[in-house]
């Protein structure tokens, strides 16, 4: 034993300290005699108790894997057997494993009775009777009428007499660009024209004397047209010099500065028409076949404090997108008081169809969309997942089509988490309030889905 120990050199304080980390600290002060141990084993039995597993393992461990003896000077020696090293590691693994197999042991009655009581959720009964069908989206407010204006001319920018905001009408000039080059060649062409004149003249007097033939007068007539066409086009030039408004309506953008030299087609201006506004809406093909012009359409705007205004449908479109399958709808909304402006979000509410006798589900307990619809279903208290088709919608109610039928009850507050044949606990609607809050809270505030 002797061979396989390890002595600590004598007068090392640290090494000393080490001795007393691995003993008792009572014994530590009167490291005098081995046979001090067993009455030290004792008090620790007595401290940490002997009738639990880790107690006994570690005591165990203790007893027959640490000698203590002392050299002749009363220098402190530890002997580990390099048999009894590999067993405390194996004597603390077995007592953390009881520590934790005792934990789990008293966990798993609770965590079996919680499953034999169900998942709590909330129900209802599927119905039936009439509905109407509503089909609802959001969309952009938009101007009827509008137009980029442009300068048709190149030139400087001698006056802007409109800002953004005003409000303008038709045939009002909004600025003015120096086209000094167009009235010269106005005044040009005007010589010109004014000297093929006189020709004309003169060639008439010299006809009737016989004194050129009649085509050197057909050709300074024609001439004489030619300039006059000039002319005109010289002065259309000249008046485009002056941008004015193609019709009544706002200033929506400014886009030159005073001063500014221009090329021919820059951008000048935006102008709307407020008056008459226009959304427009993607719907499915299968509920654009129920849309025609002229229906009436509600809308609310968030912006305006969720005010309600009325429309109506002005164009349907003839063809339906391949990419999306849906149909293109426009809404006209009549906005001659201004209270509505363009860009504001409107959630479109459509009315289009009666149905007199329809299976109505919950719409909360719907999962997924379309084809892909499902619902959990209660039998014989479990949640049995069941594949629905579903037809129309009034906002409340889904019409089912197949997969379920009157009066079948319905999960409807619960589904987070919940599998196919899952046990559940059918709750009154303040219970199933109260339990919904406590598992989004456990959840992070997740859904679950399909």
């Amino acid at each position: 034993m002797t061979g396989c120990a390890k002595k600590f050199p004598h007068g090392n304080r640290s090494n000393d300290a080490v001795h007393r980390n691995f003993l008792p600290r009572h014994a530590t002060n009167r490291l005098l005699d081995a046979s001090q141990w067993p009455r030290d084993l004792w008090q620790a039995q007595q401290t940490f108790g002997t009738n639990t597993i880790p107690a006994r393992s570690m005591l165990d461990c203790l007893r027959f894997s640490v000698i203590v003896a002392y050299n002749t000077n009363h220098e402190p020696r530890i002997m580990i057997s390099r048999l009894a090293f590999p067993t405390i590691c194996l004597g603390l693994c077995v007592a953390l494993s009881a520590c934790s197999g005792s934990t789990a042991s008293t966990e798993a009655p609770a965590k079996s009775a919680k499953t034999e009581e169900g998942i709590p959720v909330e129900t209802a009964r599927v119905g039936q009777g009439e509905m109407t069908a509503h089909y609802a989206a959001t969309a952009a407010l938009q101007a009827e009428r509008e137009a980029k204006l442009v300068s048709e001319v190149a030139g400087t920018v001698l006056e802007l007499l409109v800002e953004e905001g005003d409000r303008v009408e038709q045939g009002q000039v909004l600025a003015r660009v120096d086209a000094a080059h167009s009235r010269l060649q106005l005044r040009e062409a005007e010589a010109d024209l004014q000297r093929r004149r006189n020709e004309v003249d003169r060639g008439d007097k010299l006809l009737e004397r016989r004194l050129i033939p009649a085509t050197t007068q057909d050709q300074a007539q024609s001439d004489y047209a030619v300039r006059r066409a000039e002319v005109a086009l010289a002065r259309v030039s000249v008046a485009k010099a002056e941008i004015r408004a193609p019709f009544a309506g706002v200033v929506t953008r400014r886009w030159i500065k005073q001063g500014q030299l221009l090329a021919a087609n820059a951008p000048v201006f935006d102008m709307a028409d407020f008056s008459e506004l226009r959304a427009e809406l993607r719907v499915p093909e299968r509920d654009a076949g129920a849309l025609a012009s002229g229906q009436p359409v509600s809308f609310t705007v968030d912006a305006l404090s969720g005010s309600h205004f009325d429309a109506r449908i002005t164009r349907v479109a003839p063809i339906v997108d391949g990419d999306s399958g849906t149909v293109k709808v426009t809404i006209g909304i009549d906005n001659r008081d201004g209270t509505l402006r363009p860009g504001l979000f409107a959630r479109m509410d459509i009315a289009f169809k009666h149905i007199a006798d329809a299976v109505l589900l919950p719409k909360a307990a719907l999962f997924g969309k379309s084809d892909a619809a499902v619902v959990f279903q209660i039998k014989d208290g479990k949640a049995v997942r069941t594949p629905i088709r579903t037809g129309f919608s009034d906002g409340t109610s889904i019409q089912v089509l197949e997969g379920i039928g009157a009066g079948d009850e319905v999960v409807t507050m619960g589904q987070a988490g919940l599998s196919d044949g899952a046990l559940v606990q059918v709750l009154e609607s303040d219970d199933a309030a109260r339990t919904a809050q406590t598992r989004t809270a456990a959840l992070g505030g997740g859904e679950g889905g399909t």
